[in-house]
């Protein structure tokens, strides 16, 4: 039995759960009604995925976004993904730099207005954010949601301190002159 056969699951969360899988075997008629799904990081495009590359990272992201415009009503709740400690892109963070941040070696959506994204971020309380990684275009500036946009964008640039330019983690040296331009202030 496929868990594909029950149109009529609205939410399917297998986080928990040992599965493996590819998101993009999703079909058309697959899960009409479903509207929250978690996916373990087990299935490619699942929630704790641990990735290889930061250059896998759009992919996933695109594959995400392509499915949640088809089903708007579906919430990918709690996503996020992880550079894995295995990749050749990852660094540890300096501890040597008071008050710095770790890398930015996090991913999760954002939304402002109707607009959705992605953002790298640290694993802090208060994630110190990259620039955010816009899915879809900008909205109209006559629709009726634009000014809500406009609204929550800013408010997520301005959550842009150190990684301001960067769409991406810093490669290891870059983040290494950051904390310490940022140690010198």
């Amino acid at each position: 039995m496929d868990l594909a056969d029950f149109p009529r699951l609205r939410e399917l969360n297998l986080r928990k759960t040992s599965v493996a899988g590819d998101i993009r075997d999703i079909g058309e008629r697959d899960f009409l009604a479903l509207e929250v799904l978690t996916l373990p990081k087990g299935v490619y495009g699942g929630s704790g995925r641990e990735f290889q590359l930061i250059s896998d990272v759009p992919d996933v992201m695109n594959t995400l976004y392509s499915l949640r415009k088809k089903r708007p009503r579906l919430l990918l709740k709690d996503w996020y993904g992880k550079l894995s400690k295995d990749s050749p892109d990852w660094y540890d963070g300096e501890d040597d730099f008071v008050g710095v941040d770790t890398a930015p070696l996090y991913i999760a959506f954002v939304e402002a207005g109707a607009r959705v994204g992605y953002r790298w971020e640290s694993a802090n309380d208060v994630p110190n954010p990259c620039e955010v990684n816009w899915l879809d275009p900008e909205p109209d500036r006559d629709s009726s949601g634009y000014e809500e946009y406009i609204e929550e964008s800013q408010e997520l640039e301005g959550e842009v301190d150190i990684y301001r330019g960067f769409h991406q983690p810093p490669t290891e040296e870059q983040y290494t002159r950051l904390c310490a331009a940022v140690y010198e202030d």
